[in-house]
């Protein structure tokens, strides 16, 4: 296949070819979250002497063993003297949060550990990357690899992006500049529908049967890693650790069967273990995630403005209710109410999840099974060969051994660059990696990322779904008298901050991957696809197939003996 060029020659198309991107964010957000920006064309080159890709990681930590961690000691240890030429060493933190964070970890997974600088005074700040390179350099190449950067990670949202350059589609990439804003035909293309713009939704609740009445005689429960959840009518809140749990409603009413389940205990330990790091780096921790709510304004609480993300968990929660009100989703607030998080806090999630299912396993508690992952974030790793990046894709593999499938976003870059962890499918078929289609289910969506690693499609265009009950301080842009003054209400343009009517449009391949994270669910409810003992990839793979014939079923993906090209022009035709 050729196309021609704008100069009119005809050259082979390969998607594999791409300019080098460059991730570039605002000041404030880098400070906010302590990250800073890998820079390809000032930095050290690798441990193998190449140019890295672009990159947002922590600026004050590694990620190490967590077997390093638990035996250093600042007298004798054998990362300090390799890091002293760069005049900075580890400190880990002298705090039993953190130590109790470590005893819930493997020892081959890696925890994020303090970098700090040996004379404070005239010394830039360290850099977790020229020190990962002098380690790796030095290091046996089985042990190096545990020594990674602790990514920034992000939502796959395009709404409101606190990106430069790109912020058409939500990008982290500059560049798409001329894009233009996505609302405004007259300064660019517009890429997508879309963004959580309240809408009003006049149908009725999703019916959920009772959880006897379904196949395998339980709910199957999809784990959401996201923003956390919010007050919506449809989604009711309780921790299974607990008498019950929602804010918004009083104990003695919580219903024993709730949408959402929600763990405390998780949020607790999560938000601890990040306040001793903090600590121990000489920072203050950012909002530390104890609570499985949703905030809304936690970036400019005086102004009270709607934070860019606020609703991302409680919107991605709502897909998965309408394509399966049978299902239960248990929330793990992992991001913040600007989209972003770190690896660490990431690869922390997954191992809970890893060690609920396995307990479950053991014990013979199926109420307690976790079936699917939802996964609507990422980041871009350094490397662009991502089966270097061992600590993500080992916690992703320690879930999917005991049977459970993990669903991932694609990103939003329309980049053929590798999105982790959607892109460690490649080397996990249990992992899937999901890309947009529009709202049809038939085209792709303009900014939706491609590639080879993309191995399912869904709507992620103009979806609706559940946001919580909000209102923000804007108004409509228009605010006039009705009629002159007659009317008894005021005339205004809308109001893109009140979410009052309890629903949203918005767009992003964060939104596809709940849509086939709940046909999964589905296909458990009514068909029993998934019942105890549990444990096995082959039934779970089975299950995938079953999954597969229904998102084909719907026109979101081809045939897989059908070329894209003949379905492309099939459509075209």
């Amino acid at each position: 296949m050729a196309e021609a060029s704008p100069n009119g020659d005809c050259r082979p198309t390969d998607p594999r070819r791409a300019p080098s991107q460059t991730i570039t964010i605002p000041g404030d957000v880098l400070a906010r979250h302590g990250l800073r920006i890998l820079d390809p064309s000032t930095c050290v080159r690798d441990w193998n002497g190449r140019r890295p890709e672009s990159t947002v990681y922590r600026a004050d930590t590694l990620l190490i063993p967590v077997r390093d961690a638990e035996s250093f000691r600042p007298d004798r240890n054998d990362y300090d003297p390799v890091l002293e030429g760069l005049g900075i060493r580890l400190r880990p933190p002298d705090d039993p949060r953190w130590r109790e964070r470590l005893g819930a970890l493997p020892n081959q997974r890696s925890v994020p550990v303090p970098l700090v600088a040996r004379d404070p005074i005239g010394r830039e700040a360290p850099d977790p990357w020229a020190a990962l390179v002098a380690l790796r350099t030095r290091f046996p190449r089985e042990r190096g690899q545990g020594v990674v950067l602790d990514h920034g990670v992000y939502s796959a949202a395009v709404q409101g992006a606190p990106f430069s350059g790109g912020g058409s589609v939500g990008t982290p990439f500059s560049g798409g500049g001329g894009l233009g804003d996505p609302q405004s035909m007259t300064s660019g293309l517009t890429l997508y529908t879309g963004s959580r713009n309240p809408v009003q939704f006049l149908g009725a609740p999703p019916v959920r049967p009772p959880a006897k009445s379904l196949a395998g005689g339980r709910r199957p429960v999809v784990a959401v890693l996201d923003t956390g959840i919010g007050r919506h009518p449809w989604l009711t809140i309780g921790d299974r650790g607990s008498t019950g749990y929602d804010p918004y409603v009083p104990i003695g009413d919580m219903t024993t069967d709730p949408v959402v389940e929600v763990s405390l205990a998780f949020q607790q330990a999560l938000a601890a273990a990040d306040i001793a790091t903090a600590t121990a780096s000489g920072t203050t921790a950012t909002d530390p995630l104890d609570s499985p709510c949703e905030v809304r304004d936690w970036i400019d609480p005086l102004l009270g403005l709607t934070d860019s993300h606020a609703g991302h968990g409680t919107f991605v929660t709502g897909l998965i209710h309408q394509v399966c009100p049978q299902a239960r989703v248990l929330s793990l607030r992992v991001l913040h109410s600007d989209g972003f998080s770190t690896e660490g806090s990431l690869l922390f999630a997954l191992e809970w999840l890893r060690q609920r299912v396995a307990a479950a396993q053991s014990n013979n508690r199926p109420d307690e099974l976790v079936d699917v992952v939802s996964l609507s974030l990422g980041f871009y790793a350094e490397t662009a060969t991502p089966d270097e990046l061992g600590q993500v894709a080992d916690a992703v593999r320690r879930l999917t051994d005991l049977g459970v499938l993990v669903i991932a976003a694609a990103g939003n870059d329309a980049t053929t660059r590798p999105f982790l962890p959607a892109a460690l499918g490649l080397g996990n078929e249990m992992l899937a990696a999901v890309g947009a289609r529009n709202a049809s289910g038939i085209t792709t969506a303009a900014f939706s990322n491609w590639g080879e690693w993309i191995s399912r499609w869904a709507p992620g265009n103009a979806m609706v779904s559940t946001v919580p009950v909000w209102q923000g301080p804007r108004e409509g842009g228009l605010v006039y008298p009705d009629a002159g003054g007659l009317g008894p209400r005021w005339r205004t343009a809308p109001d893109d901050d009140d979410l009052t009517t309890g629903f949203a449009v918005w767009a992003g391949t964060s939104f596809a991957t709940p849509v086939v994270s709940a046909t999964v669910a589905l296909q458990i409810a009514t068909s029993g696809g998934l019942t105890m003992p549990r444990g096995s990839v082959e039934q779970a793979m089975a299950l995938m197939s079953k999954v597969d014939e229904r998102l084909i079923g719907h026109g979101w993906m081809d045939q897989p003996d059908v070329p894209a090209e003949v379905s492309a022009a099939g459509l075209s035709g």
